[in-house]
């Protein structure tokens, strides 16, 4: 991502000229320090979840509240009746 920035900034240069640097290199760093923000606060979630998963034996059941509201039912077997012995 940094890389086709930087690749995109370079080409409004050669285009345009240095007022391009003007709004290119603070959005260039911009973007690092966003992705940077994103890496470092991916590392807490992903220990949360390692020390959730830890917690329980067995893994959690699948599905929540609506986990069936989707699926077709299973026909119901249908029960003949004999008419005859009436």
């Amino acid at each position: 991502m940094i890389g086709l920035e930087a690749a995109a900034v370079v080409v409004a240069y050669l285009a345009f000229g240095w007022p391009v640097l003007l709004i290119g290199i603070p959005a260039l760093i911009g973007t690092a320090f966003v992705l940077l923000f994103v890496h470092l606060s991916e590392k807490p979630r992903a220990r949360l979840q390692e020390a959730r998963a830890a917690r329980y034996e067995d893994a959690p059941v699948p599905g929540g509240l609506m986990s069936g509201f989707f699926e077709v039912p299973a026909p119901r077997a249908v029960v003949e009746v004999d008419r005859t012995r009436a």
